[in-house]
């Protein structure tokens, strides 16, 4: 009878127990306060991301499209994270599976995509927006607070900028860029298609022009209206890349000599540092600036295939991007049948510029953006390493604009802890045979003295 009375007494322990641990974890959950006891502050929201969300005047609706995935659980926290700072933010969870009709309405094709809807204006961030490669092996990083952010931001930012896509002189077709223009557009810019043939002038509404690959020269009067434009104060973003005929063209010299930089009009080729070892696709390396620098701390390079020098005047106010390695150098007689690995006398030795950014603020002209391979651009050369990321921080600092959210992403670090021979000899003895021999004999010795009694 005494042996089945303790026994009850241990069981309504245990269910008390496991009933208190329950309610506490659905009590915290439900609670407005958090703590985050993460190194890193990995689970906690910036202070951009809690002002965005108390200032929200009007009701924005979220639709996500999330599975079971990590990834997927990775959304749904981060949500619910920020319902918690705005009554505001109406969260849905769809599973376009069992709901076609609303994923074919907004235009979802993917799992873990989330829509932000506000009145008749909306939002998608695909999840190539929300994950990138981390810096340790096969880790990602979750750029989900910047995304969500920028979003929310978007829907209630009063006018958005207007990026136009220059074409008419055998530039990189409008329809090629289809990733780039979809990544854009998701930083909250409108992007347009310009033939500046068909126009008196660059359209009143234009923040950024952007030339992309040009493989012919523009007219004398299609380069006055773009000097026009820097003039007063438009941004500019060009990307070339080596073109037949590029040592006689005039009025696009005329144009990159607003800010002190020439074509090379070679063929960079980098035996150093070549993509999986490919010469003809340069890895420069990063030079500090705001465009580059969280980049360069993630270990994300960029690859620029097809890339021609860009040459800078040292008095003019140009910061250098990208620099090759030592040993490359820009090949002169590109056109010919084989390129060789080794430098002429007539070649451009490296370091070789493949980017460069300008801000000359004094003179209040825009600011401007060039790099040396307009291959970067298109298809998944695009999606390769750091060149989004590169391309999209250039037209965020172009556009100079305090809407544009930059979040540190959140990566699950592996701490590794490195321990001398003698060390490891301590622990493995003390985890693996000296513990386990105390909790032997502490249960000899209790059942021991029980059996006595």
């Amino acid at each position: 009878m005494k042996f089945g009375w303790r026994s009850l007494n241990s069981g309504v322990f245990v269910i008390t127990l496991i009933g208190i641990f329950v309610l506490t974890v659905l009590a915290a959950d439900s609670l407005p306060w958090r703590w985050d006891w993460t190194e890193d502050t990995i689970h906690s929201l910036s202070e951009q991301t809690e002002k965005t969300l108390h200032g929200l005047d009007e009701e924005v609706k979220v639709y996500a499209f999330t599975d079971s995935s990590e990834g997927g659980n990775q959304v749904e926290r981060l949500l619910r994270a920020y319902q918690k700072e705005t009554d505001q933010l109406k969260v849905e969870t769809v599973d376009p599976v069992k709901e076609p009709s609303l994923a074919k309405k907004y235009g979802v094709s993917g799992m873990n995509t989330v829509v932000f809807v506000k009145g008749d204006k909306q939002e998608k961030v695909d999840p190539m927006q929300l994950f990138v490669p981390g810096t340790q092996g096969d880790s990602y990083g979750f750029k989900g607070e910047e995304a969500f952010t920028q979003a929310i931001l978007n829907l209630t930012a009063d006018q958005k900028p207007v990026v136009y896509i220059l074409q008419g002189h055998g530039e990189i077709p409008f329809n090629k860029l289809q990733g780039l223009r979809d990544s854009l557009e998701g930083e909250g810019n409108e992007v347009k298609e310009l033939n500046l043939a068909e126009k008196n002038g660059i359209p009143h509404d234009a923040d950024i022009l952007m030339m992309a690959g040009p493989t012919s020269d523009l007219s004398q009067k299609e380069a006055k209206m773009i000097q026009t434009f820097i003039k007063d104060g438009g941004q500019f973003f060009a990307a070339f890349a080596p073109a037949e005929g590029m040592d006689d063209w005039k009025q696009i010299p005329k144009v990159l000599e607003t800010w002190g930089v020439q074509l090379g009009n070679d063929v960079v080729i980098d035996p150093k540092r070549g993509y999986y070892g490919d010469p003809l696709t340069p890895i420069p390396q990063y030079n500090n600036h705001k465009i580059t620098s969280e980049l360069e701390e993630r270990n994300m390079v960029a690859v620029m295939p097809r890339a021609t020098g860009l040459q800078v005047e040292e008095e003019k106010e140009v910061e250098k991007l990208l620099e090759t390695s030592g040993s490359s150098f820009g090949e002169t007689d590109w056109e010919s049948e084989e390129l060789s690995t080794k430098p002429s006398k007539k070649d451009h030795q490296g370091p070789i510029t493949l980017g460069v950014a300008v801000d000359e603020e004094k003179k209040k002209h825009g600011r401007a953006v060039i790099f040396g391979s307009a291959s970067m651009l298109t298809g998944n050369v695009f999606q390769a390493q750091g060149n989004r990321d590169l391309v999209l921080n250039s037209f965020g600092w172009l556009s100079k604009d305090a809407q544009n959210v930059t979040i540190r992403p959140v990566e699950k670090k592996v701490k590794q802890v490195y321990v001398s021979a003698g060390d490891a000899r301590i622990i493995f003895f003390g985890t693996v045979i000296v513990l386990p021999l105390l909790f032997l004999v502490s249960g000899l010795m209790i059942w021991w003295r029980r059996r006595r009694a």
